[in-house]
């Protein structure tokens, strides 16, 4: 039989895979492609439609993982130091989350409205770099996650 524990575990993991996985193709698969196949003017209509549509899809992502990680902390029953780390960066992860797709992609929206804008450039590799920085952070919080979950098996947390 199936735990709510193991349940709520694997809901997480999910999410953090549909995060990951949407930041990790957007930026190294998607936007590569759209700049050497598209004409400017094409690649800002086709860009502006994926930062809505993936912002939507990573950020009911990332709001999973911070109901179903509260969730987890009711199988803890002290604070491991690894694990203080780990939320203090999903608070980082999400800042820049939000950052990224909420006041960059507002931008970006807004200066390709009008066409083709020397400012879109220069704002879609930051809204890269934003998103590099969220994939590197969610990187080092599944680290610290497998450690922590090792942690609890080794404990019989998971029984």
């Amino acid at each position: 039989m199936i735990s709510w524990r193991i349940t709520i575990l694997f809901i997480h993991v999910t999410a953090v895979i549909v995060a990951l996985g949407g930041a990790l193709f957007s930026t190294f698969a998607l936007t590569p492609v759209l700049a050497q196949e598209l004409e400017p003017a094409m690649r800002i209509r086709v860009a502006r439609r994926v930062v809505r549509r993936l912002g939507t899809i990573v950020l009911t992502a990332l709001g999973l993982i911070v109901f179903t990680g509260m969730l987890n902390l009711m199988y803890f029953r002290a604070m491991p130091l690894a694990l203080m780390i780990k939320l203090a960066l999903v608070v980082v992860a999400l800042g820049l989350a939000l950052y990224q797709y909420g006041r960059l992609g507002a931008e970006l929206w807004r200066v390709s409205a009008s066409g083709p804008d020397p400012r879109f450039a220069p704002l879609m590799a930051r809204f890269r770099r934003v998103g590099l920085t969220v994939g590197a952070i969610i990187l080092i919080i599944v680290y610290l996650s497998l450690g922590l979950t090792r942690g609890a098996v080794a404990a019989g947390a998971f029984h």
